[in-house]
């Protein structure tokens, strides 16, 4: 019973947090992501081309 009194508080704030946080970490990760995808990609047409 203690374990699921911890972890309902939990869920409630995980729930209220606001929208817009989400997203922007949602793209600063995906930025992230991206930028060393983009230049694997360039360096892999680059050599295929060459």
């Amino acid at each position: 019973m203690e374990q699921e009194e911890l972890r309902l508080p939990l869920a409630q704030e995980s729930m209220t947090r606001p929208a817009e946080g989400n997203i922007a970490n949602g793209l600063v990760w995906g930025v992230l992501i991206s930028i060393p995808l983009w230049i694997s990609v360039l360096g892999w047409v680059m050599g295929f081309l060459h």
